[in-house]
């Protein structure tokens, strides 16, 4: 079996997450004439807002680092087609990939002989495991413990992402984040410049591996992108607390 990440661990790299966002929102604090602060929304919203003295207001999106999945949205199999009940361009993308990929329709029909259902649902819910054309967790669970077992049903390690990733911060939040801090480099998101920021921050943009994968959880299972952009370019301008780079609000 592939190497999965333990409930423990998932839970150590959230943690760390947040007190990454924490720092650098503290960092942010420091700097005249912007404010930052982490508030208590849903992931339908990036990571930080920041706030001009005069009131402007935008979204900074906050990553650890250049392997960070930017977007995983949910997807399902209906019986016949992919689907999702996400609305965001990732998700779309996803439902696009999903459908047109031979790996994919590979796996419904592996997945369809192990469990001896003529035309399977992969359903991403819990409630959607009572269909009873929905391949069951128990089948899910021993298809994937089989040996040499790939859980990816799609899977493409290079792809340009930057348009795709740009939409989701742009269109698929339910605010527009228009910076990102991506470890020790900070980004604008898209053409709009609200903070002014120097012309010398670069776009977020880049290649990186898009994958579909089959997670199983304790009480149902689901099919979920991964989205990363590893090739992004390098910025001069930093967030870090304790970077050396220049600072894009000075």
């Amino acid at each position: 079996m592939p190497n999965m990440r333990t409930f423990k661990e998932y839970l150590t790299e959230s943690a760390k997450s947040d007190q990454y966002e924490q720092e650098v929102a503290q960092y942010i604090n420091s700097i005249d004439g912007i404010t930052a602060e982490r508030p208590s929304v849903s992931t339908a919203y990036s990571d930080v807002l920041l706030t001009l003295d005069g009131g402007s207001t935008t979204w900074l999106e906050v990553k650890m680092n250049h392997t960070d999945n930017l977007s995983n949205p949910r997807i399902f199999f209906d019986g016949k087609k992919w689907d999702t009940t996400y609305t965001t361009p990732v998700a779309k993308f996803a439902v696009e990939q999903a459908n047109k990929s031979k790996m994919a329709k590979d796996f419904i029909k592996t997945i369809a002989k192990f469990s001896g259902i003529k035309n399977p649902k992969i359903p991403t819910t819990k409630s959607g495991l009572r269909d009873k054309n929905a391949v069951p967790l128990k089948v899910m669970k021993e298809f994937f413990a089989q040996p040499g077992m790939n859980r990816y049903i799609v899977s493409d390690d290079d792809m340009n992402l930057g348009k795709l990733v740009t939409d989701h911060y742009l269109k698929g939040k339910a605010e527009p984040a228009h910076y990102m801090q991506a470890g020790d480099d900070f980004y604008m998101v898209g053409s709009k410049n609200p903070f002014g920021v120097p012309n010398g921050v670069p776009k977020l943009s880049g290649t990186g591996p898009f994958k579909l994968r089959v997670a199983t959880r304790s009480a149902f299972y689901e099919v979920q992108a991964e989205v990363k952009i590893t090739q992004m370019p390098k910025s001069k301008y930093s967030l870090k607390p304790g970077s050396q780079k220049k600072n894009p609000f000075s």
